[in-house]
């Protein structure tokens, strides 16, 4: 158990150093290396990098050693396109294949995220743009990767699920940065997307394939060039 929370820790800490830029793209690395800088031993930070292998985050350039992956421009335009595409798809086999409960559980989600929403939304109407409202945002955020998660459960393709958790464009950890930082500047786009989730559930709910596949496609597209703007 201590050794799963000391790769948690070394797998944000190296996240986060990907992101700020003390760890740049093309740079060389090593376990040892990283081990050194995070004050830990080899263990969790082994664990730590397969998971961003996994991700495509870190990239093999030999057989023992690895860098920070250096995506161009036109590879990250390619891996927003696949997962565009995918999340479409179990958007349409979740229309398909969720359970009655499956779908009472999604419902349960948007009606606890409504309510969030509007009280961040009467928050903001009393006291401005200035208003705390960072940590209910963060709520509703999780609130919605998880709808979005359970809508990937519904679809019932475990082979479909993987290849989609493979071609993430980011970590839930870094939409969450981005959608916070990006939120107060862009307020209207959120809630336009906000309301997309409705739509969607509405569309699963009728059972209407077709319909699920477009509204997914159209709202993972719109949301990953924004924070791919960000």
């Amino acid at each position: 158990m201590e050794t799963t929370s000391l790769a948690d820790q070394a797998y944000r800490r190296l996240r986060d150093g990907i992101r700020e830029g003390t760890l740049r793209p093309g740079e060389k690395i090593t376990e040892r290396d990283l081990a050194a800088r995070l004050g830990v031993s080899p263990t969790p930070v082994r664990e730590a990098l397969r998971q961003l292998v996994h991700e495509r985050v870190v990239e093999r350039a030999g057989p023992r050693a690895l860098r920070i992956a250096d995506h161009s421009a036109a590879a990250r335009a390619e891996i927003v396109e696949a997962e565009v595409r995918l999340s479409a798809l179990m958007a349409r086999l979740a229309a398909r294949n969720a359970t009655e409960s499956r779908l009472a559980e999604l419902t349960g989600l948007l009606d606890r995220t409504d309510a969030l929403v509007a009280d961040i939304e009467r928050t903001l109407a009393a006291h401005g743009p200035d208003a705390a409202v960072a940590d209910p945002l963060v709520t509703v955020f999780r609130l919605l990767r998880q709808f979005h998660h359970q809508v990937e459960a519904a679809a019932g393709n475990p082979v479909l699920e993987g290849l989609l958790a493979q071609a993430r464009a980011f970590s839930d950890d870094e939409r969450l940065d981005l959608t916070v930082r990006l939120a107060p500047e862009r307020a209207e786009a959120f809630r336009r997307r906000y309301r997309e989730h409705r739509s969607l559930l509405d569309a699963l709910l009728d059972r209407d394939e077709e319909r699920a596949e477009l509204l997914a496609s159209h709202h993972h597209r719109e949301a990953l060039l924004q924070l791919s703007a960000g």
